[in-house]
């Protein structure tokens, strides 16, 4: 049959798919992490009003470093700078579950 191809040929093809498909995504990308963090401390200072969080609105977040701890998880180091110029740095932690990466833990770096 013309439309099939000889077993031989069909393997390798099936074989560096599945190769190429399953080396991708073990850290979330610099964009994806900050919009995680972002999302999660804009529904954090809703939730927590009279936290700094809270009282000043997050202007931005910059990603300092990330790391995988084990797979599925990333440790992120990153700041939060808020509105009135208060620059705090975060430790967060992202999981990825079966639809993308997940918010999972934070610790708050600077002790405050």
């Amino acid at each position: 049959m013309a439309i099939f191809m000889n077993k031989k040929t069909l393997f390798l093809i099936l074989a560096f798919t599945f190769l190429v498909s399953s080396c991708g995504g073990r850290l979330p990308s610099t964009t994806r992490s900050q919009h995680l963090i972002q999302h999660y401390f804009k529904k954090y200072a809703k939730k927590y009003p009279e936290t700094i969080y809270g009282q000043n609105k997050l202007k931005k977040v910059e990603i300092e470093n990330r790391e995988e701890i084990r797979k599925h998880f990333v440790s992120v180091e990153a700041y939060i700078v808020l509105e009135d110029g208060n620059l705090r740095k975060i430790y967060a932690t992202l999981e990825k579950k079966s639809l993308g990466w997940k918010f999972f833990s934070w610790e708050d770096a600077t002790g405050l």
